[in-house]
C-alpha cells in the first residue's frame, strides 16, 4: 500500500514501517507524523508521560519494563526495611548501588554496547565514576563551608555553579564514544549519557555519605534518613542520569541537513537549567525549614520535566533516523512478532532501533541498507 503520510510503498498495516505514522488518520487534528500519542520506543505510551522505566531502559519490551520496575520497587522496599531497622549505613550503600546495578543488567539484556562491552563500560560508567569521584572531592572542599550558617557564594556554588559542572562532566565520558562506526544512533548516544551519568551519580552518592559510613556504626536511630534515602535511591540516579542521557543524545543527534550544532546546544542548555533547579529549589526549601519529605515533592518536578524533554528528543530522533533504513527481518521487541520492517514495526509501530540489538540487527544490515524502498 502507500503510506497516507510519507507517500512510499509498504506492507499493508496499522503502521507505516518507513514513517512511523498510523494509518488511516489523516483527517485528524495535529500532524499524524509526528505521533505524540505512540512513543515511538514505546507505542503504548504518550510521549509527554514522565515513565522512568520506559524512558531510561529504551532497549527493552513491553514484558521486560514490568521486570525491572518489579525488581527495582522490591529492592527499594528492602532498602526502606533496612532504614527502619536501624542498618542506615548498608541502606544508603544499598540505594547508592541500585539503579546503577539495574542499568548494567539493562546494557547486558538488550546488548546494547553491541561487541564492545569493555570500551562502552569502560568510558561511560568507568569514566563517569572517575569524573564524579574528582568533582565531588573538590566541591566538598570548596563549596562546603565550616561555620553553621550558609553564605551566599556557597549556596550560588552549590546550586549553580556546580550543577554545570556536573552536567558536563558527567557526558565527557559518553561524548568521547560519538563518531564509532558500531554506534550511529542517537539512543546509543541517550543510553550511553545515562549510563556515564549514573557513573558519575555512586561516586557523588560515596562521597557525600563519606562521614556516615566511617562514623556510625552497625546500627543507627534511623529517624529523619527516609528522605535521604529515597533521593540517594531515586531522583540523584535519575537526575544525573537523565542530564547525562540528554547531553550525549542531543550531541549525537544531527538534523536533515547534518548540522548537530544547535540540537547540541538545547540539550545542554535544558540539562544544566532543570538540574540547576533541582539543587536550588532543594537548597533554599531546606534554609527555609521546610520538611525533607516535602522537598523531595518539589524536587521531582524538574527531574519529571527532565524525563520529558529526553523522551521527546528520542522520539524525534527514532522518527528521523527511521527515513534512512531499509528493509529488514527483525523480531519486535514490543509484540515479539517476525516481521520484515524498515524503521518501525508494522504491527504496533515500535522503532525497531529501540530494541535489543540480538533482535533488532537479525539479518544482513549491509543488505538492508541496500534494500532500501523509497
Amino acid at each position: 500500500m502507500t503510506c497516507d503520510h510519507c507517500g512510499r510503498q509498504v506492507p499493508d498495516a496499522v503502521f507505516c514501517t518507513a514513517c512511523g505514522a498510523h494509518q488511516g488518520t489523516t483527517g485528524q487534528s495535529g500532524n499524524p507524523r509526528l505521533r505524540h500519542t505512540h512513543y515511538a520506543a514505546h507505542p503504548g505510551e504518550h510521549v509527554g508521560q514522565p515513565s522512568v522505566f520506559s524512558t531510561i531502559f529504551p532497549h527493552l519490551g513491553h514484558g521486560r519494563i514490568h521486570e525491572f520496575r518489579y525488581a527495582f520497587l522490591g529492592a527499594l522496599a528492602v532498602l526502606i526495611l533496612l532504614v527502619g531497622t536501624g542498618l542506615v549505613v548498608a541502606a544508603l550503600l544499598g540505594a547508592i548501588f541500585l539503579v546503577p546495578i539495574l542499568y548494567l543488567v539493562y546494557l547486558y539484556e538488550a546488548q546494547v554496547y553491541r561487541d564492545e562491552p569493555a570500551t562502552v563500560l569502560g568510558f561511560t560508567i568507568g569514566g563517569g565514576v572517575i569524573l564524579g569521584l574528582v568533582v565531588s572531592i573538590v566541591a566538598d572542599k570548596v563549596l562546603q563551608g565550616t561555620g553553621k550558617e550558609t553564605t551566599v557564594g556557597q549556596i550560588v556554588g552549590l546550586t549553580v555553579i556546580l550543577p554545570i559542572v556536573q552536567v558536563i562532566a558527567m557526558a565527557l565520558p559518553a561524548v568521547l564514544l560519538r563518531g564509532r562506526p558500531a554506534f550511529p544512533e542517537t539512543i546509543d548516544g541517550f543510553a550511553f549519557g545515562v549510563a556515564s551519568g549514573l557513573g558519575f551519580s555512586v561516586a557523588e552518592g560515596l562521597v557525600r555519605f563519606s562521614n556516615v559510613f566511617t562514623d556510625q556504626g552497625l546500627q543507627t536511630d534511623s529517624a529523619n534518613w527516609i528522605a535521604p534515602l529515597l533521593s540517594v535511591a531515586i531522583l540523584i540516579p535519575l537526575l544525573h542520569g537523565s542530564a547525562g542521557g540528554v547531553v550525549a543524545a542531543s550531541l549525537w543527534r544531527r538534523d536533515r541537513s547534518g548540522n548537530a550544532r544547535s540540537l547540541g546546544l538545547a540539550g545542554v542548555v535544558v540539562a544544566v537549567a532543570l538540574s540547576i533547579a533541582f539543587y536550588l529549589v532543594g537548597e533554599l526549601l531546606q534554609i527555609n525549614g521546610v520538611a525533607a519529605l516535602v522537598v523531595l515533592a518539589f524536587q521531582v518536578l524538574p527531574v519529571a520535566a527532565l524525563l520529558v524533554y529526553a523522551r521527546f528528543l528520542m522520539h524525534h530522533a527514532l522518527l528521523e533516523e527511521a527515513a534512512d533504513m531499509g528493509f529488514r527481518p527483525a523480531v519486535c521487541p514490543h509484540c515479539h512478532r517476525h516481521i520484515v520492517a524498515a524503521g518501525f514495526c508494522p504491527s504496533c509501530g515500535v522503532a525497531i532501533s529501540a530494541g535489543p540489538r540480538s533482535q533488532a540487527d537479525l539479518g544482513d544490515p549491509m543488505a538492508a541498507g541496500a534494500a532500501e524502498v523509497r
